[in-house]
């Protein structure tokens, strides 16, 4: 027998919040398959770990991507343009710049099957170029999502590591909910890989 919980979670209305509360976990949203460019860097595999502690969300991924640093953050902070290449995003664009502190606003929607979620975030960034951004949502669909994303030279390319501790407003299932995370983690990062390697391609003609 199904306990309350999921009884909860089962209902259209409390999928819809679980649904907006996953992809507003990421600090970046993408649902979209990869492009033949990401299929291509076969080298450079996603790895996303997903963990559930109580009632919160924690989110590892790691990967290898064959652009620099300098490319790969361009694609990373580039939210004034990222709905050209994040398909899901309605809307993304910085509110305010002081120095290397940043307010990005992301609005956007997605659809699973038959069903449609909207999602929205307001989120203050520490940059420091080239090395790592930290992200903290001040207002969306979380009650918390703080992020960290680090960015490190190699000898083929740059080291991604993402880490992200969220409270979504709704129960994630532990199985059902941490494996969805995970897919759309990895294809999010995918995308964003394949937008890094095709401005580096670009960059080489």
């Amino acid at each position: 027998m199904l306990n309350k919980k999921m009884h909860q979670f089962l209902r259209p209305k409390s999928r819809g919040h679980f649904m907006c509360a996953v992809l507003c976990s990421m600090a970046l949203l993408g649902i979209v398959q990869p492009s033949n460019a990401v299929a291509s860097d076969a080298a450079s595999l996603i790895n996303v770990d997903v963990a559930k502690r109580g009632e919160q969300v924690v989110v590892d991924v790691n990967f290898e991507v064959a652009v620099t640093p300098q490319q790969a953050w361009e694609v990373l902070t580039d939210f004034d343009h990222m709905r050209d290449f994040v398909s899901n995003l309605q809307m993304s664009r910085v509110v305010t710049r002081n120095g290397t502190r940043w307010q990005v606003a992301q609005k956007g929607a997605t659809r699973r099957g038959p069903l449609h979620f909207s999602f929205e975030s307001v989120r203050d960034l520490d940059l420091v170029p080239f090395d790592r951004i930290t992200s903290k949502q001040v207002s969306g669909n979380m009650k918390k999502f703080e992020a960290t994303t680090r960015l490190s030279a190699q000898s083929g390319g740059t080291r991604i590591q993402y880490h992200a501790e969220s409270i979504p407003n709704t129960f994630v299932p532990p199985v059902v909910g941490t494996a969805f995370i995970e897919t759309e983690s990895r294809r999010q990062f995918e995308e964003m890989r394949s937008e890094m390697l095709r401005r580096s391609a670009l960059a080489a003609k």
